[in-house]
């Protein structure tokens, strides 16, 4: 299994975001929206080995956790409209304290950033253009750290000083979502 944490700084926890306006409304909710469909998606298909976990740190209540499961999901189309549907019912499924199923496959709690990272933090891999070169990392199931357009802020690099393994993949800085499709690369390359 592949884990791909996704650090959202702006992102609403609220479902009252609106659907045509996701940069704005939704905080830059787009961005994640593009994250899941690199991540999950295939062409006539759904990666089945491929974990989601967006950490939404945005307006009004955060943090909420939304956990995305390849070999579950259900409903789950190439646009950015349907799968903000999607994270719209996980956060209108909220509920406090517990991690909640709000469609097949999608899980919503109040689960911080820094605890997603302790629970994976054996097999991070965080995208750091001063990384070590994809072939370097002996990882059979890697959690890869990405950021959204803000990246980390401080407090966040704090918690992640000590993860043992970083990967560069180009000699620019990337997209969130163009860094999990070359990642996706690498990998099934590796795999075939």
């Amino acid at each position: 299994m592949i884990t791909f944490i996704i650090k959202a700084n702006k992102a609403r926890t609220s479902p009252d975001f609106l659907l045509k306006d996701l940069p704005g409304s939704g905080g830059r909710m787009d961005i994640l929206c593009n994250c899941v469909e690199s991540a999950l998606l295939v062409s006539h298909g759904i990666r089945t080995d491929v974990e989601v976990i967006l950490c939404l740190s945005g307006p009004p209540s955060p943090p909420r956790c939304i956990r995305m499961l390849g070999d579950r999901i259900k409903h789950l189309s190439p646009d950015e409209r349907s799968t903000a549907i999607l994270i719209k019912k996980a956060l209108i499924a909220y509920r406090p304290g517990d991690e909640v199923e709000s469609t097949p496959g999608i899980f919503v709690s109040d689960r911080s950033f820094e605890a997603v990272l302790m629970d994976n933090y054996e097999r991070l891999v965080l995208l750091d253009e001063n990384g070590e070169e994809y072939s370097k990392i002996p990882l059979n199931d890697p959690c890869f750290v990405i950021g959204d357009h803000l990246g980390f802020d401080e407090g966040d690099l704090e918690l992640m000083k000590e993860i043992k393994y970083r990967m560069t993949i180009s000699p620019k800085v990337l997209h969130a979502s163009h860094c999990i499709v070359i990642v996706h690369n690498m990998r099934d390359k590796e795999l075939d």
